[in-house]
């Protein structure tokens, strides 16, 4: 049997569609058959060319990691999930996109997404290596031995599950990171994919008020309906100055406790910070080309970093999105599809950088 990955040369060209034979899993892996998969933020990072420090290979990069999937076949001792529940072909399962080495201080220590040889699905191999299928831009998904698995809730839809393995990984370890619990003000500086991801979660954690900021009116329109109490849009108020005001008006002129960056706009740093009260987080996510900001160091305010996420978080995030699954529309966080075969199409249409769009988050169906 065959199957297909997509491939890009060269930023912002078409990409290449290749095929392989699909391999035979080794003892303790899995070859999932890919039912869904995600364009996240960092693919049209890639996609473009302005990635921080990452020049592109000369055959190329097997491109996405956000995805779902279903058993194709299970490798030689492989006979449950990461949970202890019995696995059979034709299972759907959720999987970490951070594969560690298991054996460096972070990994030891439970931060895998911090191991000093890392690396995201996609980046374990170039096109044409074997096992072929390193991306999730592809039919299948080779997951290599002690790679984490977890069967997925029969109440959960490809569309909710999709990106949990980035994109809604990412944005819970932030929230708590910068110490999410109820009755806290969370400010959302993006209302993309992981700013809508992190409005529900902030909703079932209890956090009030919830604000989010953006300038598509249909985004806010999905943050409202995923429990953002209240939204501000850019174009209402254009400046930094203005958004502070509100924040701080929405507050009681306390400040938020936490605000996430999600854009990787330098100059929302500033701002984020200005927005906290006394003692609040600054969560930064969204800067992951390296743009620079310039900041006075605050004595009553943290800023925390957070990249990618604990794989023991993946289970704890399907329990929560089967508390919301009846409440809040996480699977419309989707909002355009495309078959494979037209990925340069999706990545054209899902492009924000200088223009603006109408996707919220876009995925490939082999």
């Amino acid at each position: 049997m065959k199957g297909r990955i997509a491939v890009l040369k060269a930023p912002r060209k078409p990409f290449e569609i290749e095929e392989y034979d699909v391999p035979d899993p080794q003892p303790g892996a899995i070859v999932l058959r890919t039912t869904m998969a995600a364009i996240c933020g960092s693919d049209l990072h890639r996609w473009r060319g302005d990635s921080s420090g990452r020049p592109m290979p000369a055959r190329g990069v097997v491109m996405g990691h956000e995805g779902i999937g279903v058993v194709h076949t299970l490798g030689s001792g492989v006979t449950t999930d990461f949970a202890g529940n019995q696995l059979r072909e034709g299972d759907r399962v959720v999987f970490s996109a951070v594969f560690s080495c298991l054996r460096c201080r972070y990994c030891l220590a439970g931060d895998h997404n911090y191991c000093q040889s890392s690396k995201l699905t996609h980046h374990r191999g170039a096109p044409g290596e074997f096992p072929y299928f390193f991306g999730t831009f592809g039919d299948f998904v080779y997951l290599t031995p002690n790679q984490p698995v977890w069967k997925a809730p029969d109440l959960l839809a490809d569309e909710v599950l999709a990106p949990v393995n980035c994109g809604i990984g990412t944005i819970m370890q932030g929230l708590l990171r910068g110490g999410l619990t109820a009755g806290q003000a969370v400010v959302f500086q993006g209302a993309g994919g992981l700013g809508l991801a992190g409005t529900g979660i902030a909703h079932i954690y209890g956090a009030h008020p919830i604000i989010a900021i953006d300038g598509v009116p249909a985004r806010l329109q999905l943050a409202r309906e995923l429990g953002a109490t209240h939204t501000i849009n850019l174009k209402d108020y254009p400046t930094s100055e203005s958004r502070i005001a509100r924040v701080k008006e929405i507050t009681a002129g306390v400040g938020a406790d936490i605000v996430v960056e999600l854009v990787g706009i330098g100059e929302l740093v500033p701002e984020g910070m200005a927005m906290l009260a006394p003692d609040g987080s600054f969560v930064e996510i969204g800067n992951i080309i390296g743009a620079k900001s310039e900041i006075t160091p605050s004595l009553r305010a943290r800023i925390v970093g957070s990249s990618m996420y604990r794989p023991a978080l993946l289970p704890k995030i399907l329990e929560l999105l089967v508390r919301g699954v009846e409440t809040l529309p996480f699977q419309n966080i989707i909002s355009h599809k495309f078959a494979l075969a037209d990925v340069t199409e999706a990545f054209e249409h899902s492009e924000w950088s200088g223009k603006e769009t109408d996707v919220i988050r876009s995925v490939l169906i082999p």
